[in-house]
This record gives C-alpha cells, sequence and structure tokens, in this order.
C-alpha cells in the first residue's frame, strides 16, 4: 500500500489538471508546460469543461469522465470548485490530490468549514491530500513536475538526491535556484500547504523509503502532527538519511499565557528547537545551512572510536584561525595535531603551528606537502573529523588547490576521519571539485561550522518516557476546578509524585498564631493564595522569622503588602515552614506550548531564574537519563558538582525529581506547573521542594 502511495506521489502514470488554462501565459497552464518541459512521460489529462482542448491535448468535463484510471491530481480551481473537485476525485479513486488555492482554514468561519469538508473527503476516501495552499509536488528523476511555482520554468532542472518537504509553496523555487547556484541539486519537492489532512510527517513517512533519497530538508512554519514528525523522523535515522529543518514563525502564545517564571525561560523557540532535537531532527540557523548540511551529513559520518571533536588544518593561519572561532562558537571541541602527528610532520619538515589550529602556511600550497599532512591526519586515532581551510589558490588555481585533498581522500582507509572543506574565496571551481571527489564543502564559515556541530551532536531520537502518573496525582487534579491552585494545593500534588517539600503547618487567617509550633523557629511564612504566584513581587513571603512575635508581625505586614499589590485577593490561610538550607537551588517547570506541546524546563532556581536565563528545555514527560543530560546542560548546576571543592549536591536526586514532575504532562488539564525553588542538598540527602504553583484549564 505504501508502495504504490509513493510511486502515485512522486511518479504517478496518469495526472489529471483540474482547471488547467489554455492560456500559456496563465498560472494554471504552468503544470501542463513544465511537466512536458521536463520529460514527464505519463499520461496527462486537462480538465476542463468550458473547453475541448488545453494547449493541445484534449480536455475532459470531469475525472470521472476520465476513461483511465488517474493516479494524481492536481486541483487548480478556487476554494469551492476545488471542493466539488476533490469530491469527483474520490468518487474516480484518484490516490494523491493537491489542491492550490487558499480561502480554508486561514479564511474565518467559512474557511474553516470548507477545511473541513476537505478533511472529510480525503478521510473517507483515502485519498492522500496535499494543501490546500499547496504549489504541488516535483521529482526530478520522473520528470514529474506538477507544480505552479515559476522557478521550475528553468530550461534544465539537475538531478540530486535529497527531498524538499516544505510548508511554504514560494520556498521549493527559493531552495531549487539557490541549490542550482552552488551546485546542490534535489530529488523531490513536495509543497504540503496548510496541511488540512496530511504534512511533512505524513509525506516523510511515505518518501523516507525512497532509494533516489538521502536525506531531507524541511522548511517549517509551524508543527501541526508531533506523532507523525517524531515516526517520520525515526524512520529517516534508521534509514540512515539526515533530516534538516529551517524553522520560522513560531508561536508566542504559550509565553504570553503564562504565569510562572517557566514561561519567561521558555517561549516557542526554546520549546519547537527542544522538540526538533528530541526527534532527531537537526535545526539549521541558516537558509544556505539547509542547503549543505544534509548532503554533507550523509556523505560526512563520525567513524566509530573517533574522538568527537574537530581538527583545522589551514594553509592561512587567519582563515583557519576563523573557522575554529566559528567552531568553538558553536560548542565544538578542537582538537590540534596530536604528539604522534606533530612527530611525524617534524620528521618530514612539515610545519604545523603550535597551538590547536594546524597551519601548515604557504608550504600546503605544495602537492605533496598537502597531500602528506591530510593523510596523515585523517589517519591518526585521535582525529574526529577534519576541517581543510583553504586560501586564495582554491580561487586561481583550483586544481593545484583541491588535488592533494581529493587524492588523499580517495586514498584512506575505510576508518579514516571525515573530511570537510571551506574555502575562503570565492571558488565555484574547487567546491565542485571536491564534491565530486566526496569532499563535502561550504560556501560560507557560518555554514561549515554550524553542520559540523550537527555532525558531533548527533541525531539519535529520544527515547519514550516509559512511566505512568499516578492515581493519586490524577484524582488530585481532577478535584481542582480550574486556573491557579494556592501553593498547599499544589504542593500536595508535588509530593505524591514524590517531591517532598520542609515541614509545615497552614494557619487560619483569621485566628492568632499558635504558641508552639511542631518545628523550631526560626521559620518561613508565606501566604497561601491563587491570586498571588508569585509571592515575593507581592510581598506575601517572609524568611528567617525568629519566634512567634515576629511570626506575628510578619502575618500582618504581608497581608497589607499583597492587599497594596492585588486589592482583594483571596487569602486561604498563612504556610509555615520549617527553614531548611543546602547547596543551591533548582526550578523545575512544565508548560504546554501551543506548538511543541509539553515541555519541561530546569533552571537555577529562586528569584533571579529569569535574569540568568541559564536553563535547558525538553518535550515532557521524559526519562531520568535525558533529566541528567538536562541538568548537564545548565552552567549554574557546575556550582553543584563540587566546583573549586566545594560539597556535591545530590543531582541524581534532582534529575529523579525532574523525571517523576515531567510526568504531569501526562494529563491534559495541566497548562503550566513550577516546583522553585528547589532546595538541592548534600549528595545523598536529596531535594526538598519549597514553593509550588499549578495552573489547570477548567474542569
Amino acid at each position: 500500500m505504501r508502495d504504490s502511495m509513493l510511486s502515485a506521489l512522486v511518479s504517478p502514470a496518469s495526472i489529471a489538471l483540474i482547471g488547467a488554462s489554455n492560456s500559456e501565459g496563465k498560472l494554471t497552464a504552468r503544470p501542463m508546460r513544465f511537466l512536458r518541459r521536463h520529460g514527464y512521460a505519463g499520461r496527462i489529462y486537462p480538465v476542463n469543461p468550458a473547453r475541448e482542448t488545453v494547449l493541445g491535448e484534449k480536455a475532459w468535463p470531469s475525472v470521472s469522465a476520465i476513461p483511465d484510471k488517474v493516479d494524481f491530481a492536481y486541483i487548480l480551481v478556487d476554494a469551492d470548485p476545488a471542493i466539488a473537485a476533490l469530491e469527483d476525485c474520490a468518487a474516480a479513486g484518484v490516490k494523491v490530490v493537491a489542491i492550490l488555492a487558499d480561502g480554508f482554514a486561514e479564511a474565518g468561519k467559512e474557511g474553516e468549514r470548507r477545511q473541513a469538508d476537505v478533511q472529510r473527503i480525503a478521510r473517507d476516501s483515502g485519498i492522500l491530500l496535499l494543501g490546500p495552499n499547496s504549489m504541488g509536488v516535483v521529482h526530478t528523476p520522473a520528470g514529474f513536475a506538477a507544480t505552479t511555482n515559476a522557478a521550475f520554468g528553468a530550461e534544465e532542472i539537475g538531478h540530486g538526491r535529497l527531498a524538499v518537504i516544505s510548508q511554504s509553496g514560494s520556498v521549493i523555487g527559493t531552495l531549487l535556484s539557490r541549490g542550482a547556484a552552488r551546485g546542490i541539486d534535489f530529488s523531490t519537492f513536495v509543497s504540503v500547504g496548510n496541511e488540512a489532512a496530511s504534512g511533512i510527517g505524513e509525506i516523510g513517512e511515505i518518501l523516507v523509503d525512497h532509494p533516489d533519497i538521502d536525506g531531507f530538508l524541511l522548511f517549517m512554519e509551524t508543527i501541526r502532527n508531533r506523532d507523525a514528525l517524531g515516526r517520520f523522523a525515526a524512520k529517516a535515522h534508521t534509514a540512515g538519511k539526515p533530516v534538516v529543518a529551517y524553522m520560522i514563525g513560531k508561536s508566542k502564545e504559550g509565553q504570553a499565557l503564562s504565569v510562572s517564571h517557566t514561561g519567561a525561560l521558555t517561549g516557542s523557540t526554546e520549546a519547537a528547537d527542544a522538540l526538533l532535537r528530541s526527534f532527531g531532527i537537526r535545526k539549521a540557523d541558516q537558509l544556505e545551512t539547509l542547503l549543505e548540511a544534509p548532503g554533507a551529513l550523509f556523505n560526512a559520518r563520525l567513524k566509530p572510536g573517533r574522538p568527537k571533536s574537530a581538527t583545522v588544518i589551514a594553509t592561512t593561519g587567519g582563515g583557519g584561525a576563523m573557522v575554529v572561532d566559528q567552531l568553538s562558537a558553536r560548542g565544538v571541541t578542537i582538537s590540534g595535531a596530536s604528539a604522534a602527528t606533530r612527530a611525524h610532520f617534524a620528521e618530514r619538515k612539515i610545519p604545523c603551528g603550535h597551538g590547536k589550529l594546524v597551519d601548515v602556511t604557504l608550504a600546503g600550497a605544495r602537492y605533496e606537502v598537502m597531500k602528506e599532512a591530510v593523510s596523515t591526519l585523517i589517519r591518526d586515532p585521535e582525529t574526529g573529523v577534519l576541517i581543510v581551510a583553504i586560501g586564495s589558490s582554491a580561487q586561481f588555481d583550483p586544481e593545484l588547490a583541491v588535488k592533494p585533498i581529493i587524492d588523499a581522500v580517495a586514498e584512506a582507509p575505510a576508518d579514516a576521519a571525515p573530511v570537510l572543506a571551506f574555502p575562503l574565496p570565492h571558488a565555484p571551481d574547487s567546491m565542485r571539485l571536491l564534491e565530486a571527489g566526496g569532499v563535502p564543502t561550504f560556501r560560507t564559515v557560518e555554514s561549515c561550522a554550524e553542520t559540523v556541530a550537527m555532525l558531533m551532536t548527533g541525531a539519535t531520537p529520544s527515547s519514550p518516557h516509559a512511566g505512568v502518573l499516578p492515581e493519586a496525582t490524577c484524582r488530585q487534579i481532577d478535584a481542582l476546578a480550574g486556573g491557579i491552585a494556592d501553593e498547599v494545593t499544589a504542593g500536595a500534588i508535588f509530593n505524591s509524585l514524590g517531591l517532598a517539600g520542609p515541614g509545615q503547618i497552614v494557619l487560619d487567617p483569621e485566628t492568632d498564631a499558635p504558641e508552639t509550633l511542631p518545628f523550631a523557629f526560626p521559620v518561613v511564612a508565606k501566604l497561601v493564595s491563587p491570586d498571588l504566584p508569585h509571592k515575593t513581587e507581592a510581598g506575601a513571603i517572609r524568611v528567617g522569622v525568629k519566634n512567634r512575635d515576629e511570626l506575628v508581625t510578619a502575618i500582618a505586614e504581608m497581608k497589607t503588602s499583597a492587599e497594596e499589590y492585588r486589592p482583594g485577593f483571596r487569602l486561604n490561610g498563612v504556610l509555615v515552614q520549617e527553614l531548611c538550607t543546602g547547596l543551591g537551588e533548582a526550578l523545575i517547570g512544565l508548560s504546554r506550548d501551543p506548538v511543541a506541546g509539553p515541555v519541561i524546563t530546569i533552571a537555577m532556581g529562586g528569584v533571579m531564574t529569569e535574569i540568568y536565563q541559564d536553563s535547558a528545555v525538553r518535550p515532557a514527560p521524559l526519562s531520568v537519563q535525558l533529566a541528567r543530560e538536562m541538568i548537564e546542560e545548565v552552567k549554574g548546576f557546575t556550582l553543584l558538582r563540587g566546583f573549586r571543592g566545594k560539597p556535591e549536591g545530590d543531582l541524581e536526586a534532582l534529575a529523579k525529581a525532574v523525571a517523576a514532575f515531567s510526568l504531569l504532562a501526562m494529563n491534559e488539564r495541566i497548562q503550566e506547573a513550577e516546583a522553585n525553588p528547589v532546595l538541592v542538598r548534600k549528595t545523598g540527602a536529596g531535594i526538598v521542594m519549597l514553593d509550588a504553583l499549578i495552573r489547570t484549564s477548567p474542569a
């Protein structure tokens, strides 16, 4: 079934062009013109009830009137006629349909009704639907150019091995033209439009096994089906086909609705990036990287046993330093030549500099010197990946500049380190020769560094979390009315997940403080109110209260301050807690992004969290291992790893608490949750939750 759908999508035996124009200058005439121009060998059926012929071909009144089986239909008429045409395609058994028209989900209530109609028709008939707002499909090996994008009017289109799946129709033409100028060709282009019934994930799942495709470029404006995107990415990873995404237009809605510190730390950019990373999809920050990275990642792979580090060899010190700087800025570990390689270079009188940059200077312009240097470095087991920065000779003498690199790679053993190249001048001839010789090459230093960073981090999808939200926790959440819960209620829910708080007692706000407490002074006093999520700003917390008299005074002062901050606030009680000490504080937060879904955030805790902006983000729920990785990412937690002889904090207990807390994502009513601060004690002493916040949707 999937094979037949793949064939119908990219190399159909027949295509119907519904609404095809007889006027060559019109947009709706382009698909027929492009199909002919690029050598499509299948049968073309223009559908236009107002004409007997279209551009010399017999015209048909409808798809169902065509006596042949139609595999692919491109609907080129306006929104309402498009719905009728889709129904006709369903009746005729068409497998794949693309709709060009707009006026659907983006066009208000009437557009939403239209979109619901096409979704229903596609679902009931089993049609693979692209669009609405789809500029069609192109598969270069078959000459199949069913698109209205003007860029495909080029006299010739190269045949490559990369697939583009884009939510923007215009971008497929952008990538075609920019790729051609760069010497990068493509196998397949699919414009999914607004993804009414199938999107990037579903199309990727169909294309991933195609033998003409080695990797994927995704141009994304949003994420509509996280599950399908994840399945596609996992299959691509298994097939060894890299997926690189360029994403724009991330929603700000989640951050705007937030009431917690987590919301200030975790915008949609961070949430979407975390989701893509968890799927094993690499994210490109630059359009140039989107073009260059997929092919480079397919051809240059880290070999087992080699270090995850980069070695830079250059014929120009300044150019090599530029590459080193850009790599370092992206967190890539830089390794110079090993002691063994330096000794070998000294014997051969090959200069290599004194720092981590292997600078062979002008000697690198000699064939035998450069070939020996590259050969030695890529055979050295201490080299992870080798980047060659080539000077001006790349522009003026391409053969001399690149031949030693190409020959060294050609003669290298199978376990040699991969080689990538960056010519500093504009050197298209050198780039062409290098890539023909199997050396991925980059036009800009930024794209080179970004791709090497992708190579180092890998693209292994995260393992799904196997835990379940405890029944007791579910019952507590079910009991919430909706909105912001007070700290005591939120804390009880976190307690049920294993996050212990300090000893505490809740006092009636209208009665005097008791003469004795179940724990010793000094204590912490807080007002319990769903209207005061940030107690510090409201003046609703006092730390280090030494005795009962101070407690009575503190309660009165907090009430006055809170009333000024939030007149008419609801006061449910006064929380008095045992004063706890530890080595540091952490924040654990859950937010639900409208694009990326539920994400967990950790950071250094306390009132300064938003200022530091030092956090780690992952989709939720997550495993303890992923929680450990997050903790490693937060620079501030270095203070809790025995920094400069200080005692080590119980970061393992923190990781377990993060994983347990993340289970809240399984309950759709939890919109936001935060434990901040969480006190981290010495190793073996665990953690203590000092404050709690939950916001839920209505019951």
